[in-house]
């Protein structure tokens, strides 16, 4: 007989993405105008957002000499902030923050894990990073001016008032339901050297100078956010996703600047060496949580954190189990998309440099799908094939897919930024599968 009703599949990642850069460029030219008449606050907003470079330490701190190998875990004694963990994206953390029973006038600040190139990153070519997720959401693109970019090494663009307008899922939110927060743009190290240990399986820099450049970086942001007075802060796994940079290195480096003390477990320490570290207390600082959507990730980064580093009270339910799984059949599910992609691409890149880049990519990401492929090809490999799933539910870190970095057609030289996107993202797919 044939079927009564029209089948509905998921429409094909370059559909999908022509259509998120079709909603950008509507968001840009009609949304944002009209919304910034009409919230003149947000307008305030743009206009006072500045560059910030190098920013000094606002509050007493430090100088610390000790032998890398005696480094406690944590400076004792120095006030830090309440620290939590959620598997949520970066607004959604925000807003609890805001709607606190306990919050009435304290301020709060995300971290937005910008491209250091361009404004919004590849936004309005419909990538899906952080960046551009939070630009679809709400007034911030207006203030990230060119005159800013290149984003220096060490410091951000600290933006009052951006209005969220939108919700998780990209619907318009109502006038009454719409609400304000203050957002530090900053650039993560790219592509870093990693190495693997062989004994645990897990990556970390080869340089030390990475290590210490990524801890100015993360000083920089939180001492802007404190001079600025955000008492609540939203942070993440910066750059652990298409930028290259190892779940434990990036934790580690969190706890050394919000707790002091040592570098955790690393490579490119000299055993017995001496280091030089300051800590810096946050006492205008209450709260930071961390929001990383990926629930492997997050549970990553927790471990590699270490104590004082606690899960939000909702992570706690029962519940979290079936999340927990749904996480898991969604990020088979990215893996295998973009292994689909990344096929009809080697088959147009323009030269063998590329080609060999992307293969090694996609051997890369074949890699992670071994132990998951019993559940897959159980019962559900016909609707794998046919990509099932609902509207896409998918991690801000994993977000920049290898379509991502035909970011900017101006960039000088975009076949070489390509093939690093697309190392960025198998290191973020092998971090995240590795924790699971």
């Amino acid at each position: 007989m044939g079927r009564t009703e029209p089948s509905i599949g998921r429409p094909p990642p370059a559909f999908r993405r022509d259509a998120r850069a079709k909603k950008a460029k509507a968001t840009i030219n009609k949304v944002i105008p009209s919304l910034l008449s009409a919230h003149p606050r947000a307008r305030r907003g743009i206009d006072a957002a500045d560059l910030i470079v190098a920013p000094k330490p606002q509050m007493p701190s430090k100088v610390i000499e000790t032998p890398s190998s005696e480094k406690s875990a944590s400076a004792p004694g120095l006030p830090s902030p309440r620290l939590t963990i959620r598997a949520c994206d970066t607004l959604t953390a925000a807003h609890s923050l805001l709607n606190s029973p306990a919050n009435t006038t304290k301020k709060v600040a995300i971290l937005n894990m910008a491209s250091p190139l361009s404004p919004g990153g590849g936004f309005v070519n419909g990538a899906t990073s952080q960046e551009e997720y939070l630009c679809m959401r709400t007034t911030l693109l207006p203030s990230l001016r060119d005159e800013f970019y290149r984003l220096p090494e060490v410091g951000c663009v600290f933006t009052p008032d951006v209005l969220v307008f939108r919700d998780a899922e990209g619907n318009d939110l109502d006038k009454k339901d719409r609400w304000f927060v203050d957002v530090i743009s900053a650039a993560m190290l790219r592509l870093p050297e990693t190495e693997v240990d062989e004994d645990t399986g897990r990556g970390g820099y080869v340089h030390q100078k990475d290590r210490e450049l990524v801890v100015d970086k993360m000083r920089a942001v939180m001492r802007v956010a404190q001079m600025r007075g955000a008492q609540k802060v939203v942070l993440g796994a910066w750059g652990c996703g298409a930028y290259g940079n190892p779940v434990g290195e990036i934790a580690r480096a969190w706890r050394r600047v919000l707790l002091g003390g040592g570098e955790g477990k690393g490579k490119g320490k000299r055993k017995g060496a001496k280091s030089t570290d300051i800590t810096e207390t946050w006492e205008a600082v209450e709260e930071v949580v961390f929001a990383i959507s990926d629930a492997g990730m997050a549970d990553g980064f927790k471990a590699a954190f270490g104590d004082g580093l606690e899960w939000a009270d909702e992570m706690a339910d029962e519940d979290d189990s079936a999340g927990e799984d749904n996480a898991e059949e969604t990020r088979v599910r990215e893996v295998q998309e973009r292994m689909a992609e990344l096929r009809l691409r080697i088959g147009r890149a323009p030269n063998e440099r590329m080609k060999s880049g992307l293969e090694a990519v996609l051997a890369g990401l074949k890699s992670q799908i071994p132990e998951q492929e019993p559940v897959q090809n159980s019962e559900e490999s016909g609707s794998e094939d046919d990509d099932d799933g609902d509207e896409e539910v998918v991690s801000e870190e994993d977000y920049q897919d290898v379509s991502e970095q035909a970011e900017d057609e101006d960039e000088e030289v975009p076949t070489d930024d390509e093939i690093e996107a697309q190392h960025r993202d198998i290191e973020a797919s092998q971090d995240t599968m590795e924790r699971k």
